[in-house]
């Protein structure tokens, strides 16, 4: 499986992106050339639907380390304690996508998805948020100074359906509260309705701050 997948995304790599592939590590890792003549060692899993710890420890055991690990297919979720793991080697992660930013950026091993990173440092420097834990990549688990710990799933929608605050729910299970991403758009009353069915709340991120203080 490993190498199908390896080899599609070596056939969908444009090399009009400012990077290309120019072969293989013994490892089996794609070897990928920067608009610079600098080659970087990326490697390719294809864990469907979850992306796990025992999916990425053999790409990480190997004495070469990937600056970049991809799963295909990119849909697949990817658990916090895999992203802890491929981030402490260090390496970035994420889609084809991902890695064409990650060169963009000039740092593969140290690429972060900008949006993830913005809303996990919001929740965990909130006076109140004794300790974040990841424990999807969308979902953070927030332990409180005073209150209960809260399960934050963050959702990546223009207007916020009902239809949307389910799919979270079955891509991730149970969560307290479904958050936008996006500081655009609304949270729909149906959201808002479907989320209480569940026994949690729907907001904007404006709101989560003093969500979290309570």
């Amino acid at each position: 499986m490993a190498g199908n997948v390896t080899d599609w995304v070596e056939a969908h790599i444009d090399e009009n992106a400012g990077f290309k592939a120019v072969g293989r590590s013994v490892e089996n890792f794609l070897l990928i050339e920067d608009d610079k003549k600098c080659v970087h060692p990326v490697a390719v899993i294809g864990a469907k639907p979850i992306v796990q710890v025992a999916d990425v420890e053999p790409v990480l055991a190997h004495a070469i380390k990937p600056e970049f690990v991809i799963n295909i297919p990119s849909k697949s979720i990817w658990t916090g304690s895999a992203i802890d793991l491929v981030h402490a080697a260090p390496a970035g992660f994420g889609s084809l996508g991902d890695l064409g930013k990650a060169f963009r950026r000039g740092d593969l091993a140290g690429y972060r998805n900008k949006e993830f990173g913005f809303f996990e440092r919001a929740i965990g420097q909130h006076s109140n948020v004794q300790q974040l834990t990841r424990l999807y990549d969308l979902v953070f688990i927030a332990r409180r100074n005073k209150g209960s710990a809260l399960t934050i799933a963050l959702i990546d929608a223009y207007n916020l359906s009902a239809e949307d605050v389910r799919h979270a729910r079955a891509q991730y299970g149970a969560f307290d509260i479904a958050l936008k991403m996006s500081s655009y758009g609304s949270v729909t009353s149906a959201a808002q309705e479907a989320a209480r069915s569940m026994g949690a709340e729907a907001m904007m991120f404006r709101d989560i701050m003093g969500r979290l203080g309570r």
